[in-house]
């Protein structure tokens, strides 16, 4: 096998397909913002921790400044269309959840909505926050984690049902649906 150089700054698009999640807040106006992220990973079991990376002229971040509170809202492939609307150019304030037709619903720890057409949301206040070149990692304490009927199998994310967004880059993604079990 004969190995290709890419460029180091193109090395986050191999670690491909990502989960793809949209990040729900509010500023100190109450008024709600919602973007899609696929830069992102759980951090630690105890304390519960899940992190994702952001450009610090995002919006969400802006309201994560300001907040300290986000809700993770993980879509299925139904809602495909309406995640990349989320992801769209809109001023400051715009509520992102209304102009891609979702719905929002009250969270129960904190102040950001969740997206009563995702499969689960996971409710975070801020633990820490640290530069990371041109973007910043923010961290939050998983503090309630909702999740639909049946979307688990075994204790496990039920693929194959629930067929969850992965993103490759730009507007491609795989939905995934097939689960391949290593043998032992």
């Amino acid at each position: 096998m004969v190995f290709t150089e890419i460029s180091v700054e193109n090395a986050y698009k191999i670690l491909a397909p990502r989960p793809t999640i949209i990040i729900s807040t509010v500023n100190k106006k109450g008024e709600i913002n919602a973007a899609p992220f696929s830069f992102t990973m759980p951090v630690s079991m105890n304390p519960p921790l899940i992190s994702f990376a952001s450009v610090p002229t995002h919006d969400t971040y802006r309201n994560i400044m300001e907040t300290d509170e986000f809700v993770i809202n993980i879509p299925g492939e139904d809602i495909l269309e309406q995640l990349w609307i989320t992801g769209g150019k809109f001023p400051y304030g715009v509520n992102e959840i209304e102009k891609a037709n979702l719905t929002q619903i009250d969270s129960i720890k904190v102040t950001p909505p969740k997206i009563e057409e995702c499969m689960a949301a996971i409710e975070c206040r801020v633990h820490w926050v640290k530069k990371a070149g041109d973007h910043d990692i923010i961290v939050g304490e998983v503090l309630h984690v909702d999740i639909k009927e049946n979307i688990l199998k075994d204790g496990l994310l039920d693929v194959e049902k629930v067929k969850p967004v992965l993103h490759v880059g730009g507007m491609n993604f795989v939905v995934g649906d097939h689960l391949k079990k290593v043998e032992e």
